[in-house]
Parts: C-alpha cells; structure tokens; sequence
C-alpha cells in the first residue's frame, strides 16, 4: 500500500516542531492537513495531522480555543492516537480546565501507559489520592479529617530522619 503523501510532511512538521522551529512546524501541518484534505487516499493519520495543526495554531498564532476545538475534535476521530491526547491535555491546562486535561491523560495512558510526554503532564498535574474511606464522598467530613491525618503523617515521616 503506498504512503500518503501527507505522512512525510506531517512527520517533517513534527521534526520542525521539536527541533524549536513553531512557525514551520505549523506551516508543514497546515500543508499535511491541506493534503489529507485534498488527496484521495484516507490515511489512518488523517486525525493526527489535523490535531498537530489545531494545536499548533493554539501555540504559535495564539488561537487557543479554536486550537482547542481542533483537538477536541481530533481526538473523536484519533481516539487510538496518545499523542492527540498529549496536545488536547495541554491546551486544556491552556484554558485552565485541570479536570477535562487530567481526562485527556487518562485516556492518553490507557493507550500508552508507558509515554513520556503524558506521564511528565500527569506528575506536573498531580494526582489526588483516593480518599481514606472510598464508600464516603470525598467532603465527608470523617474523610476530610481521615485525610488530614494522613497528610500530616507523611510531613512527619519525610521531616524524621531516617535510622
């Protein structure tokens, strides 16, 4: 089966892109998307591309929320693709929704538990522990105070030196 001709310039985009170079990356993303638009062919990348120029245009011409869009909409037709949930967890901490970025992880990890990029959001993120009693919502006042004992148990054991 030949190669899209797409797949070369979406890969070009992403060597621009991590070489420091935005402006090109987003120009050869915007070309890849043109290609995958206009060429016959439906490649299985067609939903990366389009979620590396969404997210590039929200990065390099500050166009988050349709950059955003871009993503959101990449990712339901990319849904097998970790790193369309990568770009759709950043540029949701771009608009501040933590909650709809630690999803994107989520989903991202389910896919490739062991990628980089979406492991080093999820530790920048930080992620609640369950609470000490799992039947009680987390604002029961027996798990908040279950909570807080917890909390001040592990300062206390990372303060005492060890023996």
């Amino acid at each position: 089966m030949p190669i899209h001709p797409s797949q070369e310039t979406l890969q070009r985009a992403i060597r621009a892109f991590r070489h420091g170079h935005p402006r090109e990356a987003l120009a050869l993303a915007e070309a890849a998307h043109r290609m995958v638009e206009e060429i016959p062919g439906n490649p299985p990348h067609a939903g990366l591309a389009a979620s590396w120029r969404s997210y590039l245009r929200a990065l390099v011409d500050d166009e988050l929320l349709e950059g955003l869009e871009g993503v959101r909409a990449a990712a339901t037709i990319a849904f097998w693709e970790p790193r369309v949930f990568s770009h759709l967890a950043q540029l949701e901490l771009r608009v501040g929704s933590r909650r709809r970025a630690l999803d994107a992880v989520r989903r991202g990890l389910v896919l490739a538990p062991e990628d980089r990029e979406l492991l080093a959001i999820r530790a920048e993120l930080g992620v609640r522990q369950d609470p000490p009693l799992r039947f009680l919502s987390r604002t029961h006042p027996v798990n908040r105070m279950l909570g807080a004992w917890r909390a001040k148990g592990r300062t206390h054991e990372a303060a005492t030196p060890a023996r």
